[in-house]
């Protein structure tokens, strides 16, 4: 906390301009009633000296911001302001915050200055406050410090104390809505539907029913269906251990970049986010994610709601990159992707990672080259990315 300081506002400074004015003629001229008058104008700035010199101390300042919140939703932040004075409250006080936007190489911007106000706070009491906004871009934002400020009586002086009470809050990306062509698509990748009937319910979710083959188990046969179509069918279920996925994301823009091109990165990065959201609300089993800061790193492991909260502030925080990282991705994803598990690329332009891999002279292991075959990519330069996403 440093030292409160005293200033003059312009409005004081009109007004002891205007006391100087009389002061002076009064001193020329010799008339005491106006040395009078001078004296009596000089009575209020005493008193807002000895106002604002009192009101803010004892003092104390606390702020709570939310765990978490997604861009361009509603930003809520409480502030507590506590009078520990045994006697006098305090009046007409002004909390201002400023939030700064954290990031590697991004261009420095005016702070946000939202303030809340709290026009009497009681001796031995606290009162609470709110202000609410709008974050549209994800990222780390600073808050911090607090400047506390107060004009009472009069509005001629004003009292200011900074409180460097810094906190940091994490703007995690903007979620969409998938489409039924995406969870189509992702059924078609799930290998290990269970045509056997070996699965039972508790182990995965129902999607479907197929004709009842011999050995199938009679607690699955969905009677309903089999009335209805006037023959025989059993319901199958998706095994959980078969949502496995790995998601790689190329975020590659050109240098320098138009607003088209930071668009498609921020869909890229949107999408990537809901798709983990959806994985873990579905109760997916394990998750990789591949991005690229100053060297590619792979984290993943069993999707959980820790694992999925920094998987979010990673893409956060995440940067584009001008140079081609592709080649770099794929050879720090495949050797910590089991077989089997699916891989979605996300770029921002028209990529082939089967080329991309050859001219990096990556190894000729056969598994990574089947790897490699089954990547599925979604380009978020092309319209065919609407057929999967909807941005919200």
């Amino acid at each position: 906390m440093f030292r409160p300081q005293i200033q003059v506002g312009r409005e004081g400074w009109f007004y002891l301009f205007l006391v100087a004015v009389v002061l002076g003629v009064a001193l020329i001229k010799g008339v005491n009633l106006l040395l009078i008058l001078a004296g009596l104008l000089l009575g209020p700035v005493v008193l807002s000296w000895l106002s604002v010199r009192s009101n803010l101390r004892g003092l104390r300042l606390t702020r709570k911001l939310p765990s978490h919140v997604c861009a361009g939703d509603t930003l809520s932040v409480g502030v507590q302001l506590s009078n520990s004075r045994p006697r006098l409250g305090c009046w007409e006080v002004v909390v201002e915050e400023q939030i700064r936007r954290l990031g590697n190489g991004r261009p420095s911007q005016p702070p946000l200055t939202p303030s809340v106000f709290f026009p009497y706070i009681r001796a031995g009491q606290r009162a609470k406050a709110t202000y609410r906004g709008r974050l549209l871009e994800r990222g780390s934002y600073q808050f911090g410090p607090l400047r506390v400020s107060t004009r009472f009586p009069f509005g001629l002086l004003a009292r200011t104390m900074l409180v460097e009470n810094p906190q940091t809050c994490v703007v995690l990306p903007r979620l969409g809505r998938l489409t039924r062509a995406w969870q189509a698509r992702r059924r078609e990748a799930c290998a290990g539907a269970d045509r056997r009937g070996g699965s039972p319910g508790p182990e995965g979710d129902f999607y479907g029913v197929r004709q009842w083959q011999h050995g199938d188990r009679m607690r699955l046969i969905h009677w309903r269906g089999s009335a209805r179509l006037d023959r025989l069918v059993v319901r199958q279920f998706e095994r959980p251990r078969n949502r496995d996925l790995a998601l790689l994301l190329d975020l590659w823009q050109p240098q320098p970049a138009e607003d088209q091109h930071r668009q498609n990165v921020e869909l890229a990065v949107s999408f990537a986010a809901t798709v983990l959201t959806d994985l873990s609300r579905k109760g997916a089993g394990n998750v990789w994610l591949v991005l690229e800061q100053e060297e590619p790193r792979c984290l993943g492991g069993p999707l959980s709601a820790n694992l999925l909260q920094n998987l979010l502030e990673q893409l956060a925080n995440v940067e584009a990159q001008s140079r081609d990282c592709l080649a770099a991705l794929l050879a720090c994803a495949l050797p910590r992707i089991t077989a089997g598990v699916e891989i979605v690329l996300v770029s921002t332009r028209a990529v082939d990672p089967s080329d991309a891999w050859r001219r990096a002279s990556a190894s000729l292991d056969p598994l990574a080259r089947e790897q490699v075959g089954r990547i599925r990519c979604v380009d978020t330069s092309s319209e065919e990315l609407w057929k999967f996403f909807a941005a919200e």
